[in-house]
């Protein structure tokens, strides 16, 4: 079995606490991958994250797959048996907000529930696992702001999972290159989507159609070059993506309810 565990403590055993004077204490975290079987069984005083990256973990009430988290509340027994291949990331967590900041987390105390398998999350255990080594006189703190982020991500990732992961690409793809003509279809590509699929996706996560986003950015850059500088109103709008003046007039005052030149007048 390949494993990384992580204390602040001398000893495992010294790790298996319960504080409740402070509002929040990571006491250990680690990961597993395992190529064989393999079996645990114990009870902790402290609350226990687990998430599973790979594989399969037959537990004692349900079975967790790929994507799969689990927090066992302080005092509950918990057992499992590994099948196959399998890999997860964990945390032992305290405090006196640690069963607040769960359930706010809108995580189920022992119960599955699933996110899928997401880099921010891994990337947070990553940094947790630094602390740990460092282990001077900030990482107890930077600990507890690791920790927060992940149940944060996790909240995120429970919340998302009725509608779909956003479409970033194609979102991050629009604030980029706004100025340039931007081809709907090649935004759903972006995203492995058909272009109905995609302005479904878009349209649940902005609340605003593809185009409509396009020109809500191409407005609020124009606003801004309106006010800070003296371009004249033909090269504001070549800049955000409008060769013709009389266009991008046409949209501008149809969105903000004046022409350019009065806006720039009024800021």
């Amino acid at each position: 079995m390949h494993t990384q565990t992580y204390f602040h403590t001398r000893l495992e055993g010294e790790a298996d606490r319960r504080n409740d004077k402070v509002p929040l204490q990571v006491n250990c975290v680690g990961t597993v991958s395992e190529t064989c079987s393999f079996s645990s069984k114990s009870v902790r005083r402290d609350y226990y994250y687990i998430y599973v990256l790979k594989g399969k973990m037959i537990m004692a009430d349900c079975t967790l797959f790929q994507g799969d988290i689990i927090v066992y509340e302080p005092g509950h027994d918990y057992q499992y048996i590994s099948q196959g291949e399998t890999a997860y990331l964990w945390v032992h967590y305290t405090g006196f907000e640690a069963r607040s900041l769960t359930k706010a987390a809108g995580l189920k105390l022992n119960q599955r529930q699933h996110i899928g398998v997401h880099k921010e999350i891994i990337s947070c255990f990553r940094q947790l696992f630094r602390e740990f080594i460092i282990n001077d006189d900030d990482a107890e703190q930077l600990c507890v702001c690791i920790l927060r982020e992940i149940l944060l991500y996790t909240s995120r990732h429970l919340d998302s999972g009725a509608k779909g992961n956003p479409p970033l690409l194609a979102i991050e793809y629009i604030h980029r290159s706004f100025q340039n003509p931007i081809d709907i279809d090649s935004l759903a590509q972006m995203e492995n989507m058909s272009c109905t699929a995609f302005r479904t996706a878009f349209r649940q996560h902005t609340g605003v159609s593809p185009n409509e986003y396009v020109i809500a950015q191409r407005i609020s850059a124009a606003c801004q070059l309106l006010s800070q500088t003296d371009k004249s109103v033909s090269a504001i709008a070549a800049d955000v993506g409008y060769p013709d003046q009389y266009y991008f007039s046409r949209i501008f005052r149809k969105k903000m309810g004046i022409p350019p030149l009065k806006y720039r007048s009024q800021s």
